[in-house]
């Protein structure tokens, strides 16, 4: 409450300002939306009244499009990796949800415990480690990436905008896996020059070549994400061999054939127009409204009827919300939960409850989940008695989306999409030439084995020698593991 009234009058001028410069925009009848942190939409007229729910909405639209992207493909356990200019983040979606916490805090870090704000959050691990972190040797000779970051101004070295601090942007250009010639689509011309300067006095403190200080940069770079990774997959009692990793962000594709190959993923899938994505989740949402209630009792000891009552009233809440929204009751979705836990616990588990009331019987298939999950996010199950902590539920009032397509095929051989040859630096297997292609001239599901680069105006996809990529009929590429070991780019038919 008291973080939701400090911003409340800062974003409430915002949306107000907004609203009035779009109103020119919009087309009759057409209502404007804002992202929420629970991964769903809201009105501007709601949203002013409660703008802490906004809180890493834009993060969280990326996880929707994520989960979006894996019903499209048949695949529904998820991890979802966005890599910026500043920042990485990564989340979790099983079967096709994303997970939910009530316990975020916001400018959580190593050093700050962060301000708790206990409203619904799709649960986000952040780590300062982005295209634009600053590579230093620190005070004990060791090489350290980030969390400083150049931003857009000075930016990286190579953008000869008076940057000299080298960044993982100059070492992706000089162990070349950027093209210069090609950098936003050739829009900012960059200078290999001014990166390699950057990178001198790294080279020289390690004594190596600045082709081998740059593969070291992005090594430590990649160090850090796997960690975020694995503080969203396995510190929760996941297997990342389970999941699919879908990348996004304008650096995204550039670290995501690392991740899979350090976590054993089962694929990476890169999705259309990657450093736009988190628009694209946004237009798959739902409006959703949330209500919680902090009521503590054991479940042995839960009076049923006052529990059925407090859903009842939370259920009628948010269904004259969204009937307010102009939702009819046919596309009104509700979902129940309960924030649970041992006996003498601080934390919580978060238990998706069934529909209906709530009886004796059912308390029992509750207490059965709320073991489950214990057990899956920390690996052990108590005989203690079980308590309910908070009541939790949710009503989406289903919205029209936009419908994604397919492409069309531009052709039967690699001759149209394949741009040039270059020199790669990869980890493992040092310099190799490799082929560069425009992705969107690549044919469908034809495989291309790597080593390879992949190209767009606003992205580049690296695919390892040791890996194979192929674009599917919406255009999304899939990076695997090779089916047959090769140190040459070769063409073969996806089976």
């Amino acid at each position: 409450a008291v973080l939701n009234s400090y911003v409340l009058p800062i974003a409430g001028r915002y949306l107000d300002n907004l609203d009035q410069k779009l109103t020119s925009r919009k087309r009759m009848g057409d209502v404007l939306h804002v992202m929420q942190s629970n991964g769903g939409s809201a009105t501007f007229n709601i949203a002013k009244h409660m703008p802490i729910n906004l809180v890493e909405s834009g993060p969280v639209a990326g996880v929707i499009g994520a989960a979006r992207v894996g019903a499209m493909i048949g695949e529904l356990n998820l991890i979802a990796f966005d890599v910026g200019g500043t920042t990485a983040k990564t989340s979790l979606v099983e079967g096709g949800s994303p997970k939910i916490t009530t316990e975020y805090k916001i400018e959580h870090t190593r050093e700050k415990a962060g301000y708790p704000i206990l409203v619904p959050t799709i649960d986000i691990v952040e780590i300062g480690s982005g295209g634009g972190s600053i590579a230093f040797v620190d005070g004990a000779g060791a090489l350290r990436v980030g969390p400083q970051s150049a931003g857009a101004v000075p930016g990286p070295a190579c953008y000869d905008q008076g940057g000299t601090q080298p960044t993982v942007t100059d070492a992706h250009l000089l162990v070349g896996r950027l093209n210069p010639a090609n950098f936003l689509g050739g829009e900012l011309k960059v200078s290999v020059e001014k990166a390699a300067e950057a990178m001198r006095p790294i080279a020289k403190h390690f004594n190596m070549s600045i082709e081998e200080a740059a593969l070291g940069v992005i090594r430590i770079s990649d160090f850090g994400k796997i960690n975020a990774i694995k503080l969203i997959s396995v510190r929760r009692g996941y297997d990342p061999r389970d999941f699919v990793l879908v990348a996004f962000g304008g650096g995204g594709p550039m670290h995501a054939a690392a991740m899979m190959r350090d976590l054993r993923c089962k694929k990476v899938v890169i999705p259309t127009h990657p450093g736009v994505f988190s628009a694209f989740g946004m237009l798959m949402t739902d409006l959703r409204v949330d209500y919680i209630r902090t009521q503590i009792s054991r479940t042995d000891q839960t009076n049923l009827s006052q529990l059925n009552s407090l859903y009842d009233d939370m259920e009628k809440q948010g269904r004259e919300r969204l009937r307010g929204e102009n939702v009819p009751d046919t596309d009104i979705q509700i979902q129940r939960y309960a924030d649970m836990r041992y006996l003498g616990q601080e934390h919580t588990v978060k238990v998706l409850l069934p529909l209906g009331r709530i009886t004796p019987e059912m308390v029992q298939r509750i207490n059965s989940a709320f073991h489950d999950a214990h057990e899956q996010s920390y690996t052990f199950r108590l005989a203690s008695p079980i308590e309910l902590v908070n009541y939790h539920l949710t009503a989406s009032g289903v919205v029209s989306k936009a419908e994604i397509g397919t492409v069309s095929n531009q052709g039967t051989g690699l001759s149209r999409a394949k741009k040039a040859t270059r020199a790669v630096v990869f980890e493992d297997f040092g310099s190799v030439n490799t082929a560069v292609y425009e992705r969107d001239f690549l044919p469908l599901d034809r495989v291309v084995e790597g080593p390879a680069i992949i190209e767009e105006p606003a992205s580049s996809t690296v695919v390892f020698p040791d890996q194979q990529v192929y674009r599917d009929r919406y255009g999304f590429l899939h990076i695997e593991a090779a089916k047959e070991k090769s140190r040459f780019g070769s063409l073969s038919t996806r089976r």
